[in-house]
């Protein structure tokens, strides 16, 4: 059975600079034997986090997330957990991961809070800016999607400015590095695939309880 690649587009945009740079990922993934689904976060629309967990870590979880498990979230969610792989995609706004994919982060709290759904899971981030912003929007999805058990593929790191250009394939160099990342991510994902790893109680189950009166995060 092949491996399955999701790459998820955090773009406001199907057929953006964004859609476009994640394209050039799955494609080199899909020549190395992958099945890719590309994911328009555009087309699943779910509800903000609420922020339960801070109340009632219980209540934070694939079945039990009281905002209701199969809202748009569930969809995907769904998708993330039976991917073998993922490449996440980000246009660059202010500086910073878009409104939508910040949205994605927050919710996937309840995929890591009661164990972690995707240890071990490989993956790619890339992120395409107009000018400056894209060091920090890589480094906004690193850090909570490796605290969630996401491993980055070698060469998995891809970002992209596009100002004055029509199509990102004008810049060879890029597309260079989206076939590497996307060639690494099968590749790590091959020799992954099967592995148990180790992981700890969820964080709250180490937690004091919370004292009457005080106020949740």
């Amino acid at each position: 059975m092949s491996l399955r690649v999701l790459g998820v587009n955090a773009s406001a945009r199907t057929d953006g600079f964004t859609a476009e740079l994640l394209d050039e990922v799955l494609e080199a993934a899909r020549r190395r034997g992958a099945t890719t689904e590309r994911l328009d976060l555009v087309r699943y629309p779910f509800p903000f986090c609420v922020g339960n967990y801070s109340q009632d870590p219980t209540s934070c979880g694939p079945d039990t997330c009281v905002q209701g498990p199969w809202d748009g979230f569930g969809k995907i969610a769904d998708k993330l957990i039976r991917a073998d792989a993922v490449v996440f995609a980000t246009p660059v706004y202010w500086f910073s991961v878009s409104a939508r994919m910040k949205a994605l982060l927050e919710r996937m709290t309840s995929m890591e809070n009661q164990g972690l759904l995707n240890l071990g899971k490989p993956m790619v981030l890339l992120a395409v800016a107009e000018e400056e912003g894209a060091s920090q929007a890589l480094s906004q999805m690193l850090l909570p999607l490796s605290y969630m058990g996401f491993v980055l593929a070698p060469l998995g790191l891809v970002y992209a400015h596009y100002r004055g250009a029509v199509s990102l394939k004008e810049n060879t160099e890029l597309m260079e590095d989206a076939r590497i990342a996307g060639e690494n991510l099968v590749l790590m994902a091959e020799r992954l695939r099967g592995t148990a790893f180790r992981e700890p109680l969820p964080s709250y189950q180490y937690r004091l309880p919370r004292l009457p009166g005080v106020a949740a995060d």
